[in-house]
């Protein structure tokens, strides 16, 4: 059975004792699919795996997204989708290793020099390499243009599988032909010089005893 929960404005509306409230609340979805948003493109289906401060962590099948809780206005638990996306990316715990900081700024800032997808799925969507994050901006690389994007118009943010471990590895198959290739190159020139030097020797000596 679904259950929704919907917080009219966001998380911001609380203050003080009712922030914790409201957060102690959350950490009830801990461990569950759920539809954050409900519909619209920037709804978000996955496995809560983690609630801090002012940010939840979801496990999605296209991998974790960080969801800033003051732009949440709903959540709907027993999505049947999201059960299934939930359960192939959360493994067999329902966990996944993900940044821990003290705010949703801190894990902006843990994800700086990184390629990332900011406000999941909405108009705002945008995905680039972080360039720098100070004060209350974001500096972002995107085709070959830098945005700044204010900090609080941030919704959610998940890091891009662009640079990681496939792209590494092609590079290192490259360079790895390369360096080969430029050995065998040495090798060769090393193997034909010092042949020709013994071959000019043994005839000269031999030549020269006949």
């Amino acid at each position: 059975m679904a259950f929704m929960f919907e917080m009219f404005g966001g998380m911001n509306q609380y203050q003080g004792g009712r922030n914790q409230m409201a957060q102690g609340y959350l950490n009830g979805f801990v461990g569950k699919t759920v539809k954050i948003n409900r519909g619209g493109p920037d709804s978000i289906v996955g496995r809560v795996i983690a609630v801090h401060s002012d940010y939840l962590v979801v496990v999605t099948k296209e991998g974790i997204v960080y969801v800033n809780t003051n732009h949440i206005k709903s959540i709907t638990e027993g999505s049947k989708s999201g059960g299934k996306s939930g359960g192939r990316s959360g493994g067999r715990s329902g966990q996944a290793a993900h940044i821990i900081a003290e705010n949703f700024n801190g894990v902006l800032r843990r994800l700086n020099q990184r390629f990332v997808i900011i406000n999941w799925g909405g108009p705002e969507k945008v995905e680039g390499f972080i360039v720098e994050v100070s004060g209350d901006t974001l500096l972002l690389v995107h085709d070959k243009e830098v945005m700044r994007i204010p900090l609080f118009h941030i919704k959610t943010v998940s890091p891009h599988k662009t640079g990681g471990k496939n792209d590494n590895k092609k590079d290192n198959k490259k360079d790895n032909k390369k360096d080969n290739k430029n050995d065998n190159k040495k090798d060769n020139k090393k193997d034909g010089k010092s042949g020709g030097k013994s071959g000019g020797k043994s005839g000269g000596k031999s030549g020269g005893r006949r």
